[in-house]
């Protein structure tokens, strides 16, 4: 399970990377949702965090955070559903845990667009292997 480790004067916070939800901007400050429910608030802005997590995984390997706009970071491996209509976006477990956000409606179809042509790409690539 991959770590990171925010130590300031005060305090010292453990962020189970894997288990992070949304990470979202609130002026000079980071609202942090893991999927389970739990929240915290850093004094650190959106970008800050985002290349901590970018640190977390070695180069070669893909991170599953994608930033949706100025000011908000969402885990990809607990997308659920996309809304344009409703202007939602579902980040699920499947299990017990779910993390509704509101956003914009053409932040939400970029995104949509964007899953939908990285599946098809992903969905060729594997049809040409199964011709083989």
């Amino acid at each position: 399970m991959k770590k990171v480790c925010i130590n300031n004067r005060d305090e010292m916070i453990m962020l189970f990377v894997d288990n992070i939800a949304y990470i979202m901007a609130d002026g000079n400050y980071t609202k942090i949702c893991f999927i389970g429910g739990l929240t915290t608030v850093l004094s650190l802005g959106l970008s800050k965090i985002e290349a901590m997590l970018s640190q977390a995984y070695p180069k070669g390997t893909t991170s599953p955070f994608v930033r949706l706009g100025r000011s908000v970071i969402i885990n990809q491996l607990f997308l659920y559903n996309i809304n344009t209509l409703k202007q939602t976006l579902v980040l699920s477990d499947c299990i017990s845990n779910t993390v509704t956000l509101k956003l914009p409606k053409p932040l939400l179809k970029k995104y949509k667009d964007m899953v939908s042509q990285s599946n098809l790409n992903t969905n060729k690539k594997n049809d040409r292997r199964n011709n083989w």
